[in-house]
């Protein structure tokens, strides 16, 4: 598919203006930092997430006196009364978050302290015991009694998973393999809590530490050997030009994380990776563009003018890519939830800065380097100026003598 024939725009022209742009971009993105800091998610920042969904309505009062230092936010949409709990970091190691969950329990079910089990907090191995213990049919205590009881407790955490939470017994008794038996003995033993643990998660300080060191190596890291890459394969002015292009890419990116207060986690140095392969590929490939046309042209062009000639030569397969990958990712943003959310935009505008960096910041950069270095580039084809003729040696006109016979 061609989108654009004998396409031919002045890309270079407007270079500076993009570059405005961007530098007013990322200082708007510099001063949401300043104001805000910078959101460390808890790969980083060491502490503990929990996410629990409730069985009826959310009581914030309550968790927030019993959790004085945690921040807790909506979890999806209100009718699902889910909340994310954000504890801060300890100096400690340890489960931080299995240790606030137990701590919720015992406040929000008095029951536990009964000695009943809790469907909706503990898993399948001490629903099982409960059962087993009780036997109601008559399997006796071997290993078969055994499998038997943890296939019924097996079915009743799908049962429970498929729902959520159980809101009432009879919801887990109705799980499949509950005999009348079984049923009883959960209905005697048993109780649904308060709440649904749907994941909890705790990263110690020492290890949030590292993390940060490390994924701050890895996108510099992953950028110098792009610029190097393309060094060895072009020259060293394409290399420079495609570093800071990566450079501008990435920082855009981070530019929005910090105008919506998006959390800098894991996943977001995921996005930057995936951000500084893409930026390369149309740079590749309009250098691929450069280099052939050297070969093939054979009127005498400047710098300037074979950058604009490869960027208009292969400004269809730049569209076509950017658009198709554009696609996918607004898709993601609508229908993804919440979980990738900021994933998927920090992905969708390091496309976009990646397209707009081809096209605008290389040619900048490279003509910048070209000046400042001295180095001619232009070129001529394999048309050679014509050489000097030689003169040509008068040949002998006059026919030689005969010799006399």
């Amino acid at each position: 598919m061609q989108l654009f024939v004998n396409a031919n725009y002045n890309f270079v022209k407007w270079r500076f203006h993009w570059i405005a742009f961007s530098i007013l971009w990322v200082l708007i993105g510099l001063g949401f930092y300043l104001k805000n800091g910078i959101n460390w998610g808890i790969d980083f920042a060491g502490g503990a997430n929990i996410t629990l969904k409730f069985r009826d309505k959310v009581p914030l009062d309550r968790l927030r006196a019993d959790l004085a230092d945690a921040s807790i936010q909506q979890y999806g949409k209100p009718v699902d009364r889910a909340v994310l709990i954000r504890l801060p970091m300890q100096k400690k190691e340890g489960d931080y978050a299995g240790l606030t969950v137990a701590k919720l329990n015992r406040d929000l079910n008095p029951e536990s302290a009964t000695g009943k089990v809790d469907l909706n907090f503990h898993g399948r191995d001490p629903i099982a015991d409960v059962i087993f213990t009780a036997d109601p049919d008559r399997k006796g205590t071997n290993d078969a009694a055994k499998q038997y009881y943890l296939g019924v407790a097996e079915n009743i955490i799908s049962k429970r998973s498929d729902l959520g939470i159980f809101t009432s017994l009879d919801q887990a008794v109705s799980a499949p393999g509950v005999t009348p038996g079984i049923a009883s003995v959960l209905r005697q033993k048993t109780f649904v809590g308060q709440f649904n643990v749907l994941n909890q998660e705790t990263v110690g300080p020492q290890v949030g530490k590292e993390l940060q060191g490390k994924a701050i190596w890895a996108v510099i890291l992953s950028t110098l050997a792009m610029g190097v890459y393309l060094w060895l394969r072009f020259d060293v002015l394409f290399g420079a030009a495609a570093v800071v292009c990566i450079i501008h890419d990435v920082s855009v990116s981070i530019a929005f994380l910090g105008m919506i207060n998006g959390e800098m986690s894991l996943n977001i140095v995921a996005a930057l990776l995936l951000i500084v392969g893409f930026s390369i590929n149309d740079t590749v490939v309009m250098y691929d563009r450069v280099r052939e046309n050297k070969r093939k042209i054979k009127t005498r062009m400047t710098l300037e003018e074979q950058l604009n000639k490869a960027m208009n030569q292969t400004l269809s397969r730049t569209i076509l890519t950017s658009g198709s990958v554009f696609i996918v990712l607004v898709a993601l943003l609508l229908f993804g939830g919440k979980v990738i959310h900021e994933f998927a935009w920090i992905l969708l505008i390091g496309v976009l800065a990646g397209t707009y960096s081809t096209v605008t910041i290389v040619p900048a950069v490279a003509i910048a380097w070209n000046n400042f270095t001295g180095r001619k580039r232009d070129i001529a084809g394999p048309a050679s100026r014509p050489r000097a003729e030689e003169p040509v040696r008068a040949e002998a006109t006059t026919p030689r003598k005969r010799k006399a016979v």
